[in-house]
């Protein structure tokens, strides 16, 4: 099982019945490559029955409250007794501690599917080479080892660790728990690991930042990472919510790339620097709050990115970093599909990045821009430097528009269910455009097609950024078509 050389999905079941960990198998047999029991979890656990039903192979593992597990550590002889049985009775692989204390039972499984763990719920010690050989002493088949990323420059200390160790005796899987080492969930295929880990559903994760095991199956295709993928990934402070992995991986697959592409939540953009190195990545998108920030990292950047002083697509070339921006292709291709922006008069909503953006592209394709925005101190400095107009948002009664761009996050998720303007203040014939994407289909949406105005969602900008983000690292056309398909799914998918 653990001889190719294929990363396979354990899928780490956290029922608590015997009975519905055989349902949960039965449910994820088509996904799974194996399944990790967790004893600790189960109240009734009936390891024969679990047995008999097995469709997989069939990892198992009783984790004491210690190492973050649900096994009351005062029950130590119960918890040898349970691992003892498992090994014993044959069962595939078996997960022991290596501070467990249970020398004999590591000793009896060693060579026979041991694998070897160790966890620390605090963050990342120095010396990981030093706990891997202390544990490769014991002849395990595998090594765990999962830390806990208090820094993004964790995860690149992880995965530096786990490229000295690949392809050696015995296999590693290196894992750095939660928002910030979810990338190293993915990415252990570069490095040769056996498996990686995954929770059966959203809400049901054994450890922070497991990914479901769809998600790495469908969206990052983990079985066919390996040591020659290209890695590119999401910059930001909150990006694992992002729809972008779901968007730029169905266009490597679409085009047959070897490539993939992860969430990289940095905690501050000095760490992350540090990690890239050890990361190795082909390419990267930038979000908030490093879009400017990023600037003074990049060895080369386009014209319009400069004088926007934006970045949100990064180019790893061999000695340098080359900083573009889509920002602006978000707007006018959809735009265009429907009007040409230039002598068009447009209004445009906020006074944050993304208004900026959109003001700095609209305005180089010669639209007449005005800025709105609750201060007119934060409109005035979008116009400034844009070269656009800046009024309040009172005055959009007042203003000739063709075009209204929301830019601001009224209608979305975070603020839903509300209209950025009175649906009496559209006008019909003109142009709507909400940046918002999720839902798709928002208030300002729905009233502007109730009023006979063209509307434009979100949706299509987000697919837009994408296309010019995807052909900047690979050179080829994108798949517009499965980035639209993949966006939307995603989008299905965000619970309600």
């Amino acid at each position: 099982m653990l001889q190719d050389g294929r990363t396979k999905i354990a899928v780490s079941l956290t029922e608590e019945t015997t009975e519905a960990v055989v349902a949960r198998m039965a449910d994820l047999r088509d996904v799974a490559d194996l399944f990790e029991v967790r004893a600790d979890f189960v109240r009734d656990l009936d390891l024969g029955a679990l047995l008999r039903a097995r469709a997989k192979p069939i990892l198992f593992t009783c984790r004491p409250e210690s190492e973050g597990g649900r096994f009351p550590d005062r029950d130590h002889a119960a918890r040898r007794r349970l691992l003892s049985e498992a090994v014993a009775r044959g069962v595939d692989l078996v997960d022991l501690e290596a501070r467990s204390g249970f020398e004999d039972v590591i000793a009896s499984k060693a060579g026979r599917g041991l694998v070897l763990s160790w966890h620390d719920l605090a963050g990342t010690p120095g010396d990981l080479d030093g706990v891997f050989a202390r544990m490769a002493a014991h002849h395990p088949d595998v090594v765990k080892i999962a830390v806990t990323a208090r820094s993004v420059a964790d995860l690149g200390r992880l995965a530096a660790f786990a490229r000295r160790h690949a392809g050696g005796r015995p296999r590693l899987v290196a894992l750095a728990m939660g928002p910030l080492g979810v990338a190293s969930r993915v990415l252990g295929g570069r490095f040769g690991a056996p498996f990686t880990f995954a929770s059966a559903e959203a809400g049901r994760e054994a450890a922070p930042g497991q990914l479901t095991a769809r998600a790495l199956a469908d969206t990052y295709r983990v079985r066919s990472v390996g040591p020659s993928t290209r890695v590119y990934g999401l910059l930001g402070s909150d990006v694992l919510r992002s729809l972008s992995p779901a968007i730029q991986n169905r266009a490597f697959a679409e085009r047959g790339k070897d490539a993939v592409y992860v969430p990289l939540q940095a905690e501050a953009l000095g760490p992350f620097v540090e990690a890239l190195p050890a990361l190795g990545l082909s390419g990267f998108s930038v979000t908030r709050p490093y879009k400017g920030e990023i600037l003074a990292h990049l060895g080369g950047v386009t014209p319009s990115a400069a004088e926007a002083e934006s970045v949100n697509t990064v180019v790893v070339e061999e000695d340098r970093l080359v900083g573009f921006s889509t920002d602006g292709d978000g707007v006018l291709v959809p735009l265009r599909r429907r009007v040409d922006p230039a002598g068009r008069t447009v209004a445009i909503l906020g006074a944050g990045g993304a208004a900026r953006a959109a003001a700095f592209a609209l305005v180089r394709a010669g639209a007449r821009v005005s800025v709105l925005a609750r201060r007119m101190e934060q409109a005035g400095q979008v116009a400034g430097a844009t070269g656009a107009a800046a009024a309040g948002l009172d005055a959009l009664d007042r203003l000739p528009w063709d075009v209204l761009v929301n830019a601001t996050p009224v209608g979305s998720g975070a603020v839903p269910g509300e209209c950025p303007v009175p649906p009496s203040a559209l006008r019909p014939g003109t142009v709507v455009f909400d940046m918002v994407y999720e839902p798709r289909e928002t208030p300002l949406l729905a009233a502007a097609r109730a009023k006979g105005c063209v509307a434009i969602d979100g949706v299509e900008m987000l697919v837009a950024q994408a296309v010019g983000q995807f052909e900047a690292w690979t050179g080829e056309s994108a798949p517009v078509e499965a980035m639209t398909e993949a966006a939307l799914a995603a989008i299905a998918e965000v619970p309600s």
